[in-house]
């Protein structure tokens, strides 16, 4: 006597050896984990000798401090300073070492290039005999007591402070050392609303 199934129909007889699924094939779970944090430790690692790179030989952010660069540059501000591959102009600003401490770094003017008379009088400045226009000055007039002049060697440069009352300079120090500059400053990138391009 044959019996039946609650359902009322014969049970399936099971699947043979051969249709049933081989199991899916994985790794243990500690396994997959131990690859995944290898994995973001070598995009950190990556990343951050990226970014030392950049910093040592590329570009590299400065704080301004002091009130010698006003009103083109105030107290606080971030710029960055391209350190590679750029050509230094009349009117550029630059980033250099304290020639009286090594490790204070100045922000200037360029004024006069290697081979250049310069000239100030009476707040006037003039280069190779024409005087110097400069926009980017305080439109008060400026007044320098002493009388300055200076032949820029080869391998100096003239800098000046655009806040010409409060800026030690090169009427103080004379012409600049190229090798004591760090780089050419680019862009003002904070504050945001005043980001600027040079």
């Amino acid at each position: 006597m044959d019996f039946e199934t609650q359902s009322g129909f014969p049970e399936e007889p099971p699947p043979a050896a051969s249709e049933v699924p081989p199991p899916a094939a994985s790794l243990p779970a500690p396994a997959k984990a131990r690859g995944s944090i290898y994995e973001v430790l070598v995009v950190v690692l990556l990343a951050l000798f990226i970014a030392l790179l950049l910093k040592v030989y590329v570009a590299e952010a400065y704080e301004i401090r002091g009130r010698s660069m006003e009103p083109s540059f105030k107290e606080d501000e971030r710029v960055m300073v391209l350190k590679v591959l750029y050509d230094i102009q009349r009117g550029d600003v630059i980033i250099f070492s304290s020639a009286e401490n090594c490790q204070k770094d100045l922000i200037k003017r360029v004024i006069g290039l290697p081979g250049d008379h310069v000239k100030i009088m009476d707040g006037v400045v003039s280069i190779n005999g024409k005087r110097l226009d400069e926009p980017y000055l305080r439109k008060a007039p400026f007044h320098y007591r002493e009388e300055k002049e200076e032949r820029v060697p080869q391998g100096k440069y003239y800098v000046l402070g655009d806040n010409r009352p409060d800026s030690q300079d090169s009427r103080v120090f004379h012409s600049i050392d190229a090798a004591t500059i760090k780089g050419k400053v680019i862009l003002r990138w904070w504050p945001v609303k005043d980001m600027k391009s040079f």
